[in-house]
């Protein structure tokens, strides 16, 4: 059950990532785009009912108007590595979030200059939604989102700070 929750987080927060480096691309008036590398800033973070990861590092690879790539790896509160990816468009069709120990699809959008996404579990049941957005500097991602894991609802407000 515990590494579950655990799945279920780290998930949450790998989409929280790149849908928050999609919403960056979108904003056509700005010079900011997501792409680089993004390091989990846990003081500034909050995870309700759900443990905090120890350590993420994202990296946004593509972040322009149609499509999105990331990487993220991290470290799960209670220790264990993880690491997941997403290449794909930003048209609100579901695709695949790979390396995950469960099976997901994410859905992403673009509204202006915010980036909202959707998670699908493997029986098409909605188990994560947010938005993502950049700082008006470019150095500060915020990802914002609810999980519906088997505990109960959480929610969640994820920071990242640039570092390259």
């Amino acid at each position: 059950m515990q590494r579950r929750i655990a799945a279920v987080v780290c998930v949450g927060a790998c989409l929280l990532l790149a849908m928050a480096a999609s919403a960056f691309a979108a904003d056509t008036n700005s010079n900011n785009s997501a792409v680089g590398t993004w390091i989990l800033n846990p003081t500034k973070s909050h995870f309700q009912n759900m443990p905090a990861p120890k350590m993420e590092r994202l990296r946004v690879l593509k972040d322009d108007e149609k499509t999105l790539a990331w990487h993220l790896a991290g470290a799960g509160a209670d220790g264990k590595a993880y690491h997941q990816e997403y290449d794909g468009p930003t048209d609100g069709s579901y695709r695949p979030i790979t390396g995950g120990e469960n099976a997901t699809t994410v859905a992403y959008t673009r509204v202006n200059s915010v980036t909202n996404w959707i998670v699908k579990d493997k029986t098409g049941a909605i188990i994560e939604t947010g938005s993502g957005s950049l700082s008006p500097d470019g150095r500060t991602l915020t990802l914002r989102g609810s999980l519906k894991p088997p505990q109960g609802d959480a929610n969640f407000t994820s920071v990242y700070d640039k570092v390259k």
